[in-house]
């Protein structure tokens, strides 16, 4: 059997798309003994990836075990063998693989791409080792740190963000210029970017932007003039008659009233009534004029001639006026993004990393003039056949590398086979583009090598959805007003995507459209829907694992996260426990912000904000009061606010490992009683617990850490019946059994607002050939005429494409129900996707609801006990802490809290004179009572005269208590005490107590080495044992 070598699958939502990839991965791989390492297979998540090798691992084994007998035939007709071969082969096939399984290559494309740049690293022209930085929200505030530490008072760089700032606030928009820039920097990361940022090599940016500057002004300073000057002309010769306003037709808003404001500088473009002068010269003026006849008159000698002048100013320079208010709208955005530009190569060069989003870029420069053989040898293997998965979400870039090394195969015969649906195309702002797959690979790759099959059977979803996706999507477009957009989505949307339903989905589905009038209280809209269709689900049979409910964004996600922990406290009989990767940042909840500002306040016990959050969270959350009083109230007094078990033991607590800080802290405030936030003080302590074991247990270094990796998201339950709470992007390649929307609402169009501005990049070689190079300009729904309209145009209609695409997706996750909550307007003009769902439903709707099929009862029995978090057991770290010593006998915790408060009397020791001062320190911060002083003070006074440790606290040696040291992995050990000696020697020493141990001396010698790096002199070690006198030097 022949088949052509370039197949194209064009794959419809749940249409068995994996299923198809595996099948031909399969075929292909059982041509020969070892084709299998011939075969690349790649997608675009390493989940994906992963699926893929199970699922093919799978088929292998039941092809293997006469399973799959309808494969098992179609590939014996295939190869023109038995169906005892394929069997036998396929046995072969799952040995090769399991014995030989760094061969079996399905691969992420950037994992792929990776494994060439590293075997040409010398091409590339690194220095020595390089590695691949895939966090670029790191990358962008390291380079915007380095941004503005280096920018001088007074330079042009300064001016530029002063003027840019000023911007921002005269337009009414809340920034913080950190987070602009950057947004500036990701841009560069941008796929959009990097195809003009060749172009973009400007040595001098201050001098491009002062002459860009310079042309701008001089564009509108001519345009302006001349527009002023010949409606002054007319005006005066008008005027020069005894004509006024009045005697002309709508007054101010009429002809005259138009001259008279371009005359003071309000430049607009003639519109309707004003050109109607030039056609009927009874435009001019209103037909009971007694005046009439003498004013056409002199319309005709003169002033009709002057006019068209004017408007023929218009139709010659408005295009390129209109570009310069544009282009000065931006021009100090362009010299920062130029400026941060060459900061993020400086970047690049000095961290010798390279970029993850640099990766397609590179790998094109490297191969685009080698021989493919020639590449494969560098790499270790030879691939034939290249099987991409999800297509639609290529980019350029990646198309470039991929078309190399496909037309290499296809030169040989070899086949090769990509599926994908431009339907689902989501992933734009990553540098994808559907366009590669509609008409890029026809124009570039031979149409007699092409064979495109439809996939148009749908085994997912139940008949009711499919259909009422096929009525939807099929005819989408004629709701569409502006036909340019209209146009294109038809390309997308038409009657080639109807899907036919699997038989064994037939008569089942439901659909759900519910548009609420009530669009001035969208968020408890949102939140009342989902609950009451959380309740229906699940009283037809449901578990909650059916349940997924999708989200435009993380802020819905956060909404709607709130309303199910807020439901699960006060309803038990329906389950809410929901997962989800996108909907509560943990650092958001309050008794996270309650732990960090202990943790800072100990860090630091003069720190008053710290102390003033403490109390408010103790207030609201804990006392349940609205007293606000203590805001004003001194430090003191507000520590005396608190649970006397905290305030008076501060100083002990604040030296607990962290987890065990943590623990007593929930103890002490009670903090498990305070429901809604359980799931955040879980999430929280697994995070101090995963914290501890990976970095370590101070409390300063978890906050540098925190500062880095708070951005945490809230994992709900680990349980497996629980909804999933999703966003669309993640949603796609996942199916539910019921799908949940409680906000359809978003933009067809770019949404601009909360700082989401898109920059389209164009050449301002049109605007003047002397700027050859690449600009931003802001693209904005309702742009003026200028010399980029098709660039905004193109913009405007993948926009449309995206969120369209964003609707398709979502709406073909669902397999039994789809329930929509989507909001009801009664303007003509499609604005969003609720308007397109409205205008094509409108006729079928009773009471604004739109209701296909019906909820099959589920009547498998389910075990409906639900668990919800509602309590928090916490315990005294000493009470929880049973453990036995070699003479059987529990652990003396008198001993431990008595060797506590020797190391916190010791820490106000400098030198032996402060013994006195140090006990009363001790007994005014609650350490130790009035009646241990004694004790401890001939304790401790015996301690200091034993000559072995007396030399550590003469008066003449420098000393530092309870230092903080950072290792070079970034861990922070606390050293109880470092002395450098008079005799130019430096000490560190621990303090213990108890008896002698061995273990001790390693992690004297570790603190040792630690101090090695910070001083150039000799590093002693001492342990001193303080109930023995006893010293041991290391």
């Amino acid at each position: 059997m022949t088949i052509k070598p370039f197949n194209i699958y064009k794959s419809s939502a749940g249409s068995g798309k994996t299923y198809t990839l595996s099948k031909n991965y399969i075929r292909l791989a059982l041509k020969s003994k070892n084709n299998y390492r011939k075969i690349l297979a790649v997608t675009f998540t390493n989940k994906a990836a992963e699926e893929m090798k199970s699922r093919i691992l799978q088929m292998i084994h039941q092809i293997a075990n006469g399973e799959e007998k309808d494969l098992i035939i179609e590939f014996s007709k295939f190869y023109n063998v038995s169906p005892e071969e394929i069997i036998f082969r396929s046995n072969n096939l799952k040995s090769k693989i399991l014995h030989n399984y760094s061969y079996f290559s399905i691969t992420t494309i950037d994992t792929f791409f990776y494994s060439i740049i590293q075997s040409f690293t010398r091409d590339l022209k690194f220095r020595g080792k390089f590695n691949i930085e895939m966090d670029l929200d790191f990358v962008a505030n390291e380079v915007v740190d380095n941004f503005l530490t280096n920018i001088k008072k007074g330079s042009d760089v300064s001016l530029w963000l002063t003027d840019f700032s000023k911007d921002k606030i005269i337009n009414g928009k809340d920034f913080l210029i950190n987070n602009e820039l950057v947004k500036m920097v990701k841009t560069l990361f941008s796929e959009e970017f990097k195809s003009v940022s060749n172009e973009f090599s400007i040595k001098d940016i201050s001098k491009s932007v002062k002459e860009l500057k310079k042309e701008i002004y001089l564009v509108k300073k001519n345009f302006e003039k001349k527009i002023k000057s010949q409606s002054i002309k007319i005006l005066d010769s008008l005027k020069k008659e005894g004509y006024d306003v009045n005697d002309f037709k709508f007054k101010e808003k009429g002809i005259f009233g138009y001259l008279n404001n371009l005359s003071i500088g309000l430049i607009n473009p003639p519109g309707k009534r004003v050109l109607s002068c030039l056609e009927d010269n009874s435009n001019w003026i209103n037909k009971t004029n007694q005046k009439k006849e003498e004013i056409i008159s002199l319309i005709e000698r003169t002033i009709k001639s002057e006019l068209l002048i004017l408007i023929q100013f218009f139709d010659d320079e408005l295009l390129k006026y209109n570009t310069a208010n544009e282009l000065r709208n931006n021009i100090y955005s362009f010299g920062i993004t130029g400026i941060l530009k060459n900061q993020v190569r400086e970047y690049r060069d000095e961290n010798e990393v390279i970029l993850i989003s640099d990766i397609s870029e590179l790998l094109y420069e490297v191969i685009r003039d080698d021989n493919i053989p020639f590449l494969f040898e560098k790499v270790g293997n030879t691939f034939k056949n290249f099987l991409i998965d999800e297509f639609q979400d290529t980019s350029h870039y990646q198309w470039k590398n991929f078309k190399l090394l496909i037309e290499e195969s296809l030169a040989s015969g070899d086949e090769n086979i990509i599926v994908g649906d431009i339907k689902q195309s989501i992933y734009r702002w990553r540098g994808s583009d559907s366009d590669i797959m509609e008409n890029v690979i026809s124009s570039e790759i031979e149409s007699d090598l092409q064979n495109i099959t439809h996939l148009n059977t749908n085994w997912r979803s139940g008949e009711k959805i499919i259909s009422f996706n096929n009525m939807i999507f099929s005819s989408l477009y004629n709701q569409i007003n502006h036909e340019i957009i209209k146009d294109h989505i038809n390309q997308i949307y038409n009657n080639s995507l109807v899907q036919k339903t699997s038989y064994k989905m037939i008569d089942k589905g439901y659909v759900e459209i519910v548009f609420d009038e009530n669009n001035e209280d969208r968020i408890n809209s949102a939140k009342k829907y989902t609950i009451e269709s959380i309740k229906k689900i699940q009283d037809n049979g449901y578990d909650a694992c059916d349940i997924g409910i999708i989200v435009r964004d993380n802020k819905d996600a956060k909404i709607i996260a709130e309303v199910l922990i807020e439901e699960s406290v006060n309803d038990s009989k329906y389950n809410y426990n929901h997962v989800s990767a996108d909907a509560l940042e943990i650092k958001s909840a309050p008794i996270v912000g309650f732990f960090i500002s202990i943790f800072n306040y100990f860090s630091n016990f003069r720190d008053r904000l710290a102390l003033s959050e403490i109390v408010h969270f103790y207030y609201i959350y804990i006392l349940d009061s609205n007293n606000f009083d203590h805001y004003s109230l001194p430090n003191e007094e507000k520590l005396n606010l608190l649970p006397s078990q905290f305030k008076n033991n501060l100083f002990s607590i604040s030296r607990l490992p962290i987890y065990d800080m943590v623990e007593e802290l929930i103890r002490i405030f009670e903090l498990q009683k305070i429901k809604k936030q359980l799931p955040f003080l879980q999430a929280f302590t697994d995070l101090i617990l995963e914290y501890k074991q990976a970095k370590g247990k101070e409390i300063t270094s978890f906050l540098d850490w925190w500062e880095k990796n708070g951005n945490k998201k809230l994992s709900l339950s680990s349980q497996k019946n629980a909804i999933q709470l999703i966003t669309i992007h993640k949603s796609k390649g996942l199916e539910f059994n019921f799908v949940i929307m409680p906000f359809f609402n978003w933009k067809l169009d770019n949404d601009s607002s909360g700082g989401k501005e898109k920059l389209i990049w164009v050449n301002l070689k049109s605007f003047n050939e002397k700027f050859d190079f690449p600009y931003p300009l802001k693209y904005k729904s309702s742009h003026p005429k200028t010399l980029f309209e098709s660039s905004y145009i193109i913009e405007r209609k993948k926009a449309y494409e995206d969120n369209i695409n964003l609707m398709y997706v979502s709406f073909t996750r669902p397999k039994l129900g789809l329930l929509v909550n989507a909001e009801k307007t009664n303007r003509d003009d499609v604005k969003n996707v609720s308007d397109i769902l409205y205008s094509s439903l409108k006729e079928n709707l009773k009471d604004n609801i739109y209701i296909s099929g019906e909820i099959l009862k589920d009547n498998i029995s389910h075990d409906k006990k639900v668990f919800y978090l509602d309590n928090y057991p916490s315990f005294s770290w000493r009470d929880r802490v049973r453990i036995r010593t070699s003479s059987k006998k529990g652990i003396d915790f008198e001993n431990i809290n008595r060797g506590k408060k020797i190391h916190d009397i010791l820490y106000f020791i400098n030198n032996y004179n402060d013994l006195d001062k140090s006990i009363e320190t001790a007994e005014s911060k609650n350490i130790i009572e009035t009646k241990e002083k004694k004790f401890y003070k001939n304790l401790i006074y015996n301690f200091l005269q034993t000559e072995s440790i007396r030399k550590f606290f003469n008066p003449k040696n420098t000393s530092f208590n309870e230092v903080e040291v950072l290792s070079k992995k970034g861990d922070v050990f606390r050293l109880d005490r470092v002395v450098e000696m008079h005799d130019n020697l430096i000490y560190v020493i621990d303090y213990k107590t108890g008896e002698i141990r061995d273990s001790y001396l390693k992690q004297i010698d570790n603190y040792k080495k630690l101090l090695s790096e910070i001083y150039l002199r000799e590093i002693k070690g001492a342990i001193i044992y303080v109930d023995l006198n006893q010293t041991i030097e290391i």
